[in-house]
C-alpha cells in the first residue's frame, strides 16, 4: 500500500483547526485536513507530514504527535494521521489545489466531509486510538468500516 500522512493542526489559543477544501482530485468539493502520499526524500511519516503541511498550508508544524492509522484497501492507501498544536507562518494555499481556512472547534462541517473523515474525526479529537479500514466503490460512497486488530 502507498503511505499518507493527514495532518490536524489545533490553534490551542482560538480553539479552531486548520482545515482545508479540496478544489481537484478525487477529493474535489470536500473539506478534510493537510496531507498527502509519502514521496521518496521523506526520510520519514514525519518529515511527510511536516513537508505536506507545508506545502498545503504555508505553516510549518513542530512535534506532531502520531493519533492513529487508516487503511483505504480500495484505494490502495494507508493514512498515518498526525495532530500538532504547535505551528509557525503565514497561511499560504496553493490556490490551485486547496483552499485553507481555520474552522471554529465547535462548528466543523462534518456535513461537508467525506464519510471516513467525519467517522474518524471525533475519535481522533477525543484521543481515541484510530485503527480503522475504510472501503469505498467505484462511485465515491463508502461501502464498509473495520476496526483493524492489534
Amino acid at each position: 500500500m502507498k503511505e499518507a500522512t493527514l495532518s490536524i493542526i489545533k490553534d490551542l489559543k482560538k480553539n479552531r483547526f486548520l482545515m482545508i477544501k479540496h478544489l481537484r482530485g478525487i477529493n474535489k468539493g470536500f473539506v478534510n485536513f493537510p496531507g498527502g502520499k509519502r514521496e521518496e526524500k521523506d526520510i520519514s511519516l514525519e518529515a511527510c507530514v511536516k513537508r505536506e503541511t507545508l506545502e498545503e498550508t504555508g505553516l510549518q508544524i513542530f512535534n506532531p504527535k502520531f493519533a492513529g492509522y487508516m487503511e483505504f484497501p480500495t484505494m490502495n492507501i494507508a493514512v498515518y494521521v498526525y495532530i500538532s498544536t504547535e505551528f509557525e507562518g503565514n497561511i499560504i494555499p496553493k490556490k490551485d489545489e486547496v483552499e485553507v481556512f481555520w474552522q471554529d472547534a465547535e462548528h466543523i462541517p462534518y456535513d461537508k466531509m467525506r464519510t471516513a473523515d467525519a467517522d474518524f474525526l471525533p475519535l481522533v479529537l477525543n484521543g481515541k486510538n484510530l485503527k480503522k479500514r475504510y472501503f469505498y466503490a467505484a462511485d465515491g460512497s463508502l461501502t464498509k468500516i473495520e476496526e483493524i486488530a492489534d
